[in-house]
């Protein structure tokens, strides 16, 4: 099992990444709700600077905040900075669209987002709708380094409802959910299994490449964080089964690692700290 964070996006988020490196969280997922927090891909490149291991990852990326040609660029961008540490998590955008008095995305447009990011990222041509017309689009000159396309960008889909996780069956992609409890959790995880099994893909694995896992949200507190590191072998009480990676969100809680704590950021403080997830480890 490995153990990630969920940090609520900020100029100096690179700090606490930093910080949760040196105590071996292997994965850091960054907020995409523009009307609340910082920008995603801005603290993802500092971060990608001031750390060597650990995975940075958009948690969970919103689809109608940026055009998929933007996003597969940014990405890619990114996969220069940081190579083969770089992870692609979207979602509907319930929170960040909520903020501006909208619904979340159809999973259709969702899917043909997540078909033209990762056809770009493939270095193939692909057609998709911009202002209004259908137009082919690829990029021109990947090949003098300006952006990395080689180093694989695994996917994770935020999936909750038997919808959502057919699609992310479909797409192979990694499975991210809340978890509040150990009985939610398990049913949450045999019922995203269930759509796995359907979509004839692998269970959960932990060996590369990625193939479909679990990735679950939950709720830091002083003895979750802990118990990884001082009991060894044991999870922490909201941690589900596969391979998951346990993500904490940085919010208004105090989070101790190992008695010491890390550097808490304007974002931290402001953000609210009520809900609880878990996230998908490589």
């Amino acid at each position: 099992m490995d153990f990630g964070i969920g940090i609520a996006t900020s100029s100096d988020s690179w700090k606490l990444v930093q910080r949760v490196e040196e105590l071996g969280f292997t994965h850091a997922w960054f907020f995409d709700t523009q009307m609340i927090t910082g920008d995603c891909f801005v603290a993802m490149a500092a971060a990608a600077f001031k750390t060597s291991r650990i995975r940075l990852g958009t948690g969970v990326l919103v689809p109608s905040n940026r055009i998929a040609a933007v996003t597969a660029n940014a990405l890619a961008t990114l996969n220069g900075l940081a190579p083969g540490r770089i992870d692609f998590g979207i979602g509907t955008g319930f929170s960040a669209r909520r903020a501006m008095g909208l619904g979340a995305v159809k999973l259709a447009d969702m899917e043909e987002y997540i078909r033209v990011v990762y056809g770009l990222l493939g270095n193939d041509t692909v057609e998709t709708p911009i202002e209004g017309k259908r137009r082919k689009i690829r990029f021109l000159n990947p090949e003098i380094g300006l952006i990395n396309i080689k180093d694989l960008i695994p996917l994770h889909i935020s999936a909750y409802g038997p919808r959502s996780q057919a699609l992310t069956a479909k797409l192979n992609a990694g499975w991210k959910s809340f978890i509040s409890d150990v009985p939610g959790a398990m049913a949450a995880l045999e019922s995203m299994q269930k759509s796995w099994r359907t979509a004839g893909r692998a269970r959960v694995t932990s060996t590369p490449p990625p193939g479909p896992a679990a990735a679950c949200w939950a709720r830091a507190s002083r003895s979750t964080v802990r118990a990884p590191w001082r009991r060894r072998g044991r999870a922490p009480p909201l941690c589900c089964t596969g391979r998951p990676i346990s993500t904490w969100r940085a919010g208004r809680t105090r989070h101790r690692f190992l008695g010491k704590s890390p550097p808490k950021s304007p974002g931290m403080s402001r953000w609210p700290a009520i809900t609880s997830r878990r996230m998908r480890a490589i």
